[in-house]
């Protein structure tokens, strides 16, 4: 499909050109560590080129809500699937195997050495852009449009961040434009971040737990995210200190 993405957003419609980078971010986690419970931190999430938005991301992603999840009005994040049924994995793990798509993530914990003056949530939004960059440089997009999961606590954070850098492409420098979306909303690209970022997070937890031993066991649902595509389209990286340069 062709020049038929918009984005509706509180000042109007936004007309999508085909070679826009669409960027969807989510978030897990408290980035000052202060959940006990869950002592990690990171953003996550996906991204294609407007033109390959609907047949890659959007459609497949609908489709297997109507599906496998009660419907395509249904929202849809990982948290809530407590006891996901065999069909629903199987479609999850087919999802993230089969379509073409770059995902994401970046994370951190509570042993994080952050020497810098920088805030924790500041180094992550700067190490997302550069995982954006690196992908940029293969898709070579004219824009880029970051849309993020609207956090009461670090949206006005993620506007700032998000919109300091500019990103070159190789031939140009692009300066993101970015939006918020609730997940009422249910945009897919925003519910994908979810699905990325959770079992991103949960690896962490698990690491600080001490699940994993010296064979490094990795969750199925963090396999089934990042491991069984091409690698090219897969950026993943745990911070754990931070210096001043």
């Amino acid at each position: 499909m062709s020049g038929i993405l918009s984005l509706v957003h509180e000042k109007g419609i936004l007309d999508v050109p085909d070679s826009a980078l669409i960027v969807g971010v989510d978030d897990t986690g408290n980035e000052n560590f202060s959940d006990k419970n869950f002592p990690v931190f990171g953003l996550g999430g996906c991204a294609v080129l407007a033109k390959d938005y609907y047949q890659i991301l959007d459609n497949p992603w609908r489709y297997m809500k109507e599906v496998y999840f009660g419907g395509v009005d249904q929202k849809l994040h990982a948290s809530d699937l407590k006891k996901p049924t065999e069909d629903q994995l199987n479609a999850l793990k087919y999802f993230f195997s089969k379509f073409p798509f770059f995902r994401f993530a970046v994370m951190a914990a509570e042993t994080l050495e952050n020497q810098t003056m920088e805030t924790n949530l500041h180094l992550i939004c700067h190490s997302v852009l550069q995982r954006i960059a690196d992908f940029a440089k293969w898709v070579k997009p004219t824009e880029i449009i970051i849309i993020a999961e609207n956090s009461d606590r670090i949206r006005i954070d993620l506007l700032k961040h998000f919109s300091a850098y500019r990103i070159g492409n190789s031939e140009i420098e692009i300066q993101p434009m970015v939006f918020l979306a609730s997940k009422e909303v249910r945009a897919t690209c925003v519910e994908v971040a979810d699905f990325v970022i959770h079992p991103a997070g949960a690896q962490v937890r698990n690491r600080l737990r001490g699940y994993t031993n010296k064979f490094s066991i990795i969750r199925k649902d963090f396999e089934a995210v990042f491991h069984n595509v091409d690698s090219r389209l897969v950026s993943y990286t745990e911070l754990l200190s931070a210096k001043p340069q």
